[in-house]
C-alpha cells in the first residue's frame, strides 16, 4: 500500500468539517508544525527561582509584563504574511487597519476539538485555543492566582513574611538559654521559691 493510500484512507475517516478545513488551508502550508519558531534574543536566565514569599511589604505586586518583551506563548501564534493565519488577527497594509480571523474563538475551540478526538490537531494552524499554546501561557502566568507565575512572588500574610527573622529570634535565644539559667541562679532566684498556700 502506497503512502498516498494510507494518507486518502486517514483523510477518508475524518469527518467532513475538518476535511473542509484542511482542503480550504493545507497542512503543508498552515500547520503549527512548519511554522518557525522564534527564539529569546537574551540567553535564557538558569538562576534558581527566589521564594515566592516577598520578605518586606515594599514588594507589594508583580508588574504588568511589557508587551514588546519576547514570551513564549506569543511566539507560538505565528502567522506567515504570504498565507495569514485563520486563526489569528491580521494588519492590513495599506490601511493600517486590523482584520478579524477568519474563525472566531468558539470555532476554533470546536475545531481543535474535532481534531484532538481524531489526533490530527498538529495539523491545524497555531491558535489560542491550541493545546500548546494553552500549556505554554499556563507556564507563563501560573494557575491565575496573583504570584504563583514565573518569576512572581506572593505578598502573603504578615506572619508568613516575618517567619525567618522570628525562627532565627527563637534559634539565638535557644542558644543563649543554658547561660541565662545560669545567670538567674547565681544570683539567688533558684532558691527559696514560695510556695502558694493550698486551699
Amino acid at each position: 500500500m502506497s503512502t498516498t493510500q494510507t494518507a486518502g484512507s486517514l483523510v477518508s475517516k475524518l469527518p467532513q468539517r475538518l476535511r473542509n478545513f484542511f482542503a480550504r488551508y493545507p497542512p503543508q502550508i498552515y500547520s503549527a508544525a512548519v511554522a518557525p519558531r522564534p527564539e529569546p534574543t537574551e540567553e535564557a536566565n538558569t538562576e534558581p527561582l527566589p521564594s515566592p514569599y516577598t520578605p518586606n511589604r515594599d514588594a507589594k505586586g508583580h508588574k504588568r509584563p511589557d508587551p514588546a518583551e519576547f514570551s513564549p506563548s506569543r511566539a507560538l501564534l505565528y502567522s506567515n504574511p504570504d498565507h495569514p493565519n485563520p486563526f489569528l488577527p491580521r494588519k492590513n497594509f495599506r490601511t493600517g487597519k486590523w482584520i478579524s480571523p477568519r474563525y472566531g474563538l468558539r470555532t476554533q475551540a470546536a475545531l481543535v476539538n474535532l481534531a484532538k478526538k481524531y489526533n490530527v490537531e498538529a495539523l491545524l494552524p497555531p491558535g489560542r485555543k491550541s493545546t500548546d499554546f494553552k500549556e505554554t501561557r499556563r507556564e507563563e502566568r501560573g494557575l491565575q492566582i496573583k504570584g504563583t507565575g514565573i518569576g512572581q512572588k506572593v505578598k502573603g500574610h504578615k506572619w508568613e513574611r516575618t517567619m525567618e527573622s522570628r525562627l532565627e529570634e527563637r534559634r539565638k535565644a535557644m542558644m543563649e538559654m543554658p547561660e541565662m539559667i545560669r545567670l538567674w541562679k547565681q544570683r539567688g532566684h533558684g532558691r527559696g521559691w514560695k510556695q502558694w498556700p493550698k486551699r
